[in-house]
């Protein structure tokens, strides 16, 4: 009787963790039929490198009820640097806005968007605004500037129609903008090539049905010293010195008391 009872118990395990997996793959049950992304590289008033982002993004759920909305994995450092993200806003294509909130998830800041008490169906449209600081890195090898960044970004789960990237530049950058550009296609750290194109305002970039995890990668150079390096903001390095001065009092304290 035991050795039924530990049989029917681990069945019902098995079956809890089947529903459990099934239960989450179907949360990326959905397509992304569009998605476009709008770019403006600048500057700041010392030189160090601005982003405005607008992704526009149109997913198509099924009739019943799954999904509450999506989610954005949004980078929150560059270089290893923070690039002091923030969010703008958050609304459908008729600038309705959309209930939202935010965590982070390694390196990332996670935007999740949608209401937990409503599930959506159909077509659905998300626009993210947002801005961030120091997106650039320069390479003392060759002397140059460089604007290199992952676009949708290798985190979906789900598949993706159509994706169209334009990169805009400001005034003050375009000028020194080089022809020494290119664009990746593909899964993490894929080196697959795809086709780049010149436009007035910048460049453009696009791919179709592109699978779960797989991203554009684009990079762009521009001549040497168009961007000023990262650097600590004041904040930082007044937190910074508050660290240092803490470790100091303790380790003092320690061989007082030793």
């Amino acid at each position: 009787m035991k050795k039924i009872l530990l049989a029917i118990i681990a069945l019902c395990a098995l079956a809890l963790g089947n529903t459990q997996a099934v239960s989450a793959a179907n949360l990326n049950n959905f397509t992304v039929s569009d998605y476009r992304i709008h770019y403006v590289l600048g500057r700041d008033v010392e030189n160090r490198s601005t982003l405005t982002t607008t992704e526009s993004i149109t997913a198509a759920f099924p009739s019943f009820d799954q999904n509450h909305g999506i989610e954005r994995f949004i980078p929150k450092k560059y270089d290893g640097h923070p690039v002091n993200l923030e969010i703008q806003s958050v609304q459908n294509q008729a600038g309705q806005p959309w209930n939202y909130t935010t965590y982070d998830s390694g390196e990332y800041t996670v935007v999740r968007i949608g209401d937990a008490n409503t599930y959506v169906h159909g077509e659905q449209s998300y626009v993210l605004t947002y801005t961030q600081h120091d997106v650039t890195k320069s390479f003392a090898d060759t002397g140059r500037d460089e604007f290199y960044w992952d676009t949708n970004g290798t985190e979906w789960r789900v598949p993706i129609q159509n994706l169209s990237v334009d990169l805009e530049t400001s005034v003050d950058v375009s000028g020194a903008m080089t022809s020494d550009n290119a664009c990746y296609l593909g899964g993490f750290q894929s080196s697959a090539n795809c086709d780049i194109e010149k436009t007035d305002s910048g460049l453009h970039v696009s791919a179709q049905n592109l699978q779960p995890g797989e991203n554009i990668t684009v990079a762009v150079g521009f001549q040497p010293n168009t961007f000023s390096p990262y650097k600590l903001s004041t904040f930082a390095k007044l937190l910074l010195g508050w660290f240092i001065l803490q470790f100091a009092l303790v380790f003092v304290a320690v061989i007082l008391v030793g």
